[in-house]
């Protein structure tokens, strides 16, 4: 039977396994886990030694599941290789790479080897609960696919409730905005109309049917949205496009439209957030939407996903919304199948 061994601080699987040549017989060998013997790290290494008793058992063992780079993967490798991932061959943004992931990991030593300890500890710096644990979880995650070092037992993040936003009235929302100056007002008004994050009006675009075309190189990349109210496009003169000033801030950094406008929100004493127009947006979509509006659509119209728009604005999804959009599909449904059997029993069917 296999077995764990700890040799000089490291883990190991001990058996008889399949010679590499594929020849008959087993052969006694170890199988390097690259784990550091610590408690967290045996609980990894007995879910492995489970996992290879079952192939030696059916037959199903392959070394290429178990093999190891011979060299040290350091986590400026790593670091190097989820970029190209994530940035050159998938769908994040240079921006995003720069302020949020990298925010992170350049606080780690790039020099070290990616380990589970060093996984473990870059993770640990954080509460389960913070965003920067989530964050830092799902890069970590892939750091250790790429790099072949199992993740340590550290926990999933957790997720609990979005704390409640303070909103604005519409009401509220018209003062505030005309009340802004330009270039204020054209950046809050789109804002409010349009749902927009601080960092997307800027680079935003208006086309055909007043409909905004927000690009790829923003946080979740390219989508179209409407403009909800559509009177609020005259209201606010949003077609008159304003020119954003240089930040004094850094540039390349996600935050500096918000900073921008939150300074020109304490000078007029306004106590919401700019955010918060975002939180009226959506709102307005589910108050005028009422039982006709998808969850994924409304989600869809925000750059997000459905669970993200359900935990971030589940206080404007009124339980009669819902309860209402069910009934109405059930209804739906009943209608269908009784027409479905009167066009069964009926001579021509």
């Amino acid at each position: 039977m296999p077995s764990i061994n700890s040799f000089r601080g490291r883990l190991y699987l001990l058996g008889r396994f399949p010679h590499k040549d594929g020849s008959p017989g087993r052969k006694q060998g170890r199988i390097a886990l690259r784990l550091d013997d610590t408690s967290a790290n045996q609980r990894i290494a007995k879910r492995l030694l489970k996992t290879l008793e079952k192939q030696l058992n059916d037959q199903s063992f392959c070394w290429v599941d178990w093999a190891v780079e011979s060299r040290t993967y350091r986590w400026r490798d790593a670091i190097d290789a989820l970029y190209k991932k994530k940035v050159i061959n998938g769908h994040t943004s240079q921006s995003t790479w720069e302020v949020s992931y990298m925010g992170l990991l350049r606080q780690i030593n790039c020099n070290q080897e990616v380990t589970t300890t060093t996984l473990e500890k870059a993770l640990t710096k954080y509460r389960r609960e913070q965003y920067s644990y989530k964050l830092l979880w799902y890069l970590c995650k892939d750091i250790a696919l790429l790099s072949g070092c199992p993740l340590p037992d550290v926990g999933d993040p957790l997720y609990s409730k979005a704390k409640k936003v303070d909103v604005p009235t519409d009401d509220e929302i018209v003062e505030w905005v005309l009340n802004a100056g330009q270039p204020h007002q054209w950046a809050w008004g789109m804002m409010a109309t349009y749902g927009l994050r601080p960092h997307e009006v800027g680079v935003s675009t208006m086309i055909e049917g007043d409909q905004v075309s927000v690009p790829d190189e923003t946080k979740t990349g390219h989508r179209l949205v409407l403009p909800v109210p559509r009177d609020w496009v005259d209201l606010f003169d949003l077609r008159n496009r304003q020119e954003i000033p240089a930040s004094s801030v850094q540039e390349n950094r996600r935050d500096a439209d918000s900073q921008w406008l939150n300074r020109r929100r304490l000078v007029m004493g306004i106590p919401y957030r700019s955010y918060a127009l975002r939180h009226g947006f959506a709102a307005r979509l589910w108050k005028l939407g009422g039982g006709e509006l998808d969850i994924y659509t409304a989600a869809r119209l925000m750059g997000h996903s459905s669970r993200e728009h359900e935990l971030t604005y589940r206080q404007h999804i009124a339980p009669h919304t819902v309860i209402r959009a069910a009934q109405e599909a059930l209804d739906r449904n009943q209608q269908k199948v009784a027409d479905q059997l009167e066009r069964s029993l009926s001579p021509s069917g």
